[in-house]
């Protein structure tokens, strides 16, 4: 029975320094974080976060970069040099040598 006193007046002499109290609910609140996993996941959002900002400043580029493409496609005289060039048609003023082989 002497000992449970000396235990209780022991534990309410420490009760009495703030710093000591401080410290341990310090320690029970990162402990109770670590262990119910609220910090992994604040650092998963954190990492997707990232992730999705990355992909949307891709894709604003990407966007960026095809707005410019179609300025160009709808220029008549490109539409008329990529005919030219990739399915080997011609003109109405060009003139066409057919050789032998």
């Amino acid at each position: 029975m002497d000992q449970l006193k000396s235990v209780t007046y022991k534990f309410q002499g420490w009760l009495y320094q703030p710093y000591k109290v401080f410290i341990l609910c310090l320690c029970l609140l990162c402990g109770s974080l670590l262990l119910n996993g609220t910090v992994w996941k604040v650092w998963g959002l954190y990492r997707d976060e990232a992730k999705f900002k990355a992909a949307i400043t891709k894709t604003i580029d990407d966007t960026k970069a095809l707005t410019v493409q179609m300025t160009v496609v709808k220029d008549p005289q490109y539409i008329e040099r990529l005919a030219k060039d990739k399915m080997d048609l011609v003109g109405e003023n060009d003139l066409m040598f057919v050789f032998p082989n």
